[in-house]
Protein backbone atom coordinates (compact mmCIF):
# COMPACT_ATOMS: atom_id res chain seq x y z
CA UNK A 1 0.00 0.00 0.00
CA UNK A 2 1.20 3.50 -0.79
CA UNK A 3 1.15 6.04 1.98
CA UNK A 4 0.21 9.56 0.99
CA UNK A 5 1.23 12.56 3.01
CA UNK A 6 0.84 16.25 2.63
CA UNK A 7 -2.68 17.43 3.26
CA UNK A 8 -2.70 19.86 6.14
CA UNK A 9 -5.81 20.61 8.16
CA UNK A 10 -6.48 23.10 10.91
CA UNK A 11 -7.89 21.76 14.18
CA UNK A 12 -8.64 24.72 16.43
CA UNK A 13 -5.34 26.59 16.49
CA UNK A 14 -3.24 23.53 15.61
CA UNK A 15 -2.11 22.46 12.11
CA UNK A 16 -2.12 18.70 11.49
CA UNK A 17 -0.48 16.80 8.62
CA UNK A 18 -2.74 14.04 7.30
CA UNK A 19 -1.18 10.62 6.63
CA UNK A 20 -3.27 8.25 4.48
CA UNK A 21 -2.32 4.57 4.39
CA UNK A 22 -5.03 3.82 1.82
CA UNK A 23 -7.40 2.01 4.16
CA UNK A 24 -10.21 0.33 2.21
CA UNK A 25 -13.52 2.21 2.40
CA UNK A 26 -16.49 0.64 4.16
CA UNK A 27 -19.97 0.83 2.68
CA UNK A 28 -23.09 1.35 4.79
CA UNK A 29 -26.76 1.77 3.91
CA UNK A 30 -28.21 2.88 7.23
CA UNK A 31 -27.35 4.45 10.56
CA UNK A 32 -28.23 2.08 13.39
CA UNK A 33 -27.09 4.03 16.45
CA UNK A 34 -26.75 7.70 17.41
CA UNK A 35 -26.14 8.22 21.13
CA UNK A 36 -24.38 10.94 23.11
CA UNK A 37 -23.17 10.27 26.63
CA UNK A 38 -20.66 12.22 28.70
CA UNK A 39 -19.44 14.21 25.70
CA UNK A 40 -18.86 11.18 23.47
CA UNK A 41 -21.07 10.48 20.45
CA UNK A 42 -21.55 6.85 19.39
CA UNK A 43 -22.46 6.21 15.76
CA UNK A 44 -23.00 2.80 14.18
CA UNK A 45 -23.60 2.04 10.50
CA UNK A 46 -24.91 -1.11 8.82
CA UNK A 47 -24.99 -2.56 5.32
CA UNK A 48 -28.15 -4.30 4.19
CA UNK A 49 -27.44 -7.81 2.92
CA UNK A 50 -29.49 -10.82 1.94
CA UNK A 51 -28.41 -14.43 2.31
CA UNK A 52 -29.68 -17.33 0.25
CA UNK A 53 -32.74 -17.57 2.51
CA UNK A 54 -34.01 -14.27 1.05
CA UNK A 55 -34.32 -12.52 4.41
CA UNK A 56 -32.74 -9.05 4.38
CA UNK A 57 -30.57 -8.19 7.34
CA UNK A 58 -28.58 -5.21 8.53
CA UNK A 59 -24.97 -6.08 9.37
CA UNK A 60 -23.08 -3.49 11.41
CA UNK A 61 -20.03 -2.47 9.38
CA UNK A 62 -18.63 0.41 11.38
CA UNK A 63 -18.80 1.90 14.87
CA UNK A 64 -17.47 5.40 15.52
CA UNK A 65 -16.82 6.98 18.88
CA UNK A 66 -16.23 10.73 18.57
CA UNK A 67 -15.84 13.63 20.96
CA UNK A 68 -19.00 15.71 20.65
CA UNK A 69 -17.16 18.61 18.99
CA UNK A 70 -15.84 16.24 16.28
CA UNK A 71 -19.37 14.90 15.73
CA UNK A 72 -20.68 18.47 15.39
CA UNK A 73 -17.91 19.19 12.86
CA UNK A 74 -19.00 16.09 10.91
CA UNK A 75 -22.59 17.36 10.95
CA UNK A 76 -21.50 20.75 9.60
CA UNK A 77 -19.50 19.10 6.83
CA UNK A 78 -22.47 16.93 5.83
CA UNK A 79 -24.81 19.94 5.86
CA UNK A 80 -22.40 21.78 3.56
CA UNK A 81 -22.98 19.06 0.94
CA UNK A 82 -26.60 20.21 0.60
CA UNK A 83 -25.66 23.81 -0.18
Amino acid sequence: MTRTVGKVILDGDQFLVVFDDGIAPLYADIVTEVVEKNGTVRLSFAAITQDGDGIPQANVMLRLRLPKDAALSLRQSLQALDK
